[in-house]
C-alpha cells in the first residue's frame, strides 16, 4: 500500500494547481487529490463526512493515518478544483503499477497464448443527463428532438480466462479533440492509447480483444504496426465478404475444427473452435489504366 500510495503522491507533486496563487488558499493540492482518492479507496460517498466528524471529537482521522491528509475539503471543494485537473496527470500512476507487477513476476499468471497479455478495448458510459453538460460531453439527438449528454471513456484492462481480477490501465477519454469538428468516438479514442502505449508493453507481447466495431481495417492495421496482436469479432452483418469465403471453404470442407474440454469444480465445459487462415476481411480492387483509351 505504502508503495502504490507513493506513486500517487508523486503524480500529485507534478500537478498544476489551477487556482490563482493566494495566501487564503484553506486546502492543498496534495489533500484534494488524496481525499478523492480515499473516498474511492474506501467505497464509501459518505467517508469524508465521517472523518470530519471523526476529527472533531478526537482531533485525528483516519485519512491522515491512511492517506496522508492534513485537511478535509469539502465534496464541492474538491469537484471545483479538480474539474480543473487534466486527468493525464495521472497516468504515470498506472504505468508505475504496471512495471512494478512486471517487475516482481506477478503479470505471469496472466500470460497466455505463449506469453501473451490479453487486453480487452470496450467504451464505458459513466455520466448521462438530458439537462447537464459540459464542454468535454458527447452527446445524441433522438427523433424527438431531445438531446442526451454522456461522457464514455475506453477503460483497458488485463485479464485471464484463469483469474477473476483484472490489473487496470490507464484510460482514453472520450471526449472532443481540439481541431475536430466531428464528436469524438470510440474507436478513435482506442487508436489513440494504443499509440500511446507502443513503448510500455514488448513488442508482440499483447493481444487486444475487441468487439465488431473494431474489426475494421484501419484498426487492424494500425494494431500490427504498433506491434499488437488482436482478436477482434467480426459478425456477418458488417462482414460480408469474410463469411461468403466461410460458406465457400466450409462447402469445400476446408475448414479445421477442435474440441477442448475443460473440468471445473464439479462441471465440464466443452469449447468447440472452428479455425480458418487467410481468409480476406476486406477485398480491395485496384485498377491502373496507363495511356488506356475506351
Amino acid at each position: 500500500m505504502a508503495t502504490l500510495l507513493g506513486y500517487l503522491q508523486g503524480s500529485i507533486a507534478k500537478m498544476k494547481d489551477p487556482r490563482k496563487p493566494s495566501p487564503n488558499k484553506q486546502y492543498s493540492i496534495f489533500d484534494v487529490v488524496l481525499s478523492a482518492f480515499g473516498v474511492f479507496f474506501m467505497q464509501c460517498e459518505s467517508f469524508l463526512e465521517y472523518q470530519r466528524q471523526l476529527n472533531s471529537r478526537k482531533g485525528r482521522d483516519n485519512t491522515q493515518t491512511l492517506f496522508g491528509v492534513n485537511k478535509i475539503p469539502t465534496d464541492n471543494q474538491i469537484r471545483n478544483i479538480l474539474d480543473k485537473i487534466k486527468t493525464s496527470a495521472l497516468f504515470e500512476v498506472f504505468v508505475s503499477v504496471y512495471r512494478l507487477l512486471k517487475s516482481k513476476g506477478l503479470l505471469k499468471p496472466y500470460e497466455v497464448l505463449g506469453g501473451q497479455l490479453l487486453i480487452p478495448l470496450d467504451g464505458t458510459e459513466y455520466f448521462s443527463s438530458q439537462c447537464l453538460h459540459c464542454e468535454q460531453c458527447s452527446h445524441w439527438t433522438h427523433k424527438n428532438g431531445t438531446v442526451t449528454y454522456f461522457h464514455t471513456a475506453i477503460l483497458p484492462v488485463i485479464v485471464s480466462p484463469n483469474s477473476d481480477q483484472v490489473i487496470s490501465l490507464d484510460p482514453e477519454f472520450i471526449t472532443p479533440q481540439d481541431g475536430q469538428e466531428k464528436q469524438d468516438c470510440e474507436v478513435s479514442a482506442a487508436k489513440r492509447w494504443i499509440k500511446r502505449h507502443t513503448d510500455l508493453f514488448s513488442q508482440g507481447a499483447v493481444t487486444l480483444l475487441g468487439d465488431d466495431l473494431y474489426s475494421r481495417q484501419p484498426m487492424c492495421e494500425l494494431a500490427i504496426e504498433q506491434g499488437f496482436h488482436y482478436i477482434f469479432v467480426c459478425s456477418p452483418e458488417s462482414h460480408g465478404t469474410l463469411y461468403e469465403w466461410w460458406d465457400y471453404l466450409q462447402a469445400n470442407r476446408e475448414v479445421q475444427s477442435f474440441g477442448v474440454v475443460r473440468s471445473e469444480q464439479e462441471r465440464c465445459n466443452a469449447i468447440l473452435a472452428i479455425k480458418v487462415i487467410s481468409v480476406p476481411v476486406l477485398i480491395r480492387s485496384i485498377f491502373q489504366f496507363d495511356n488506356a483509351s475506351f
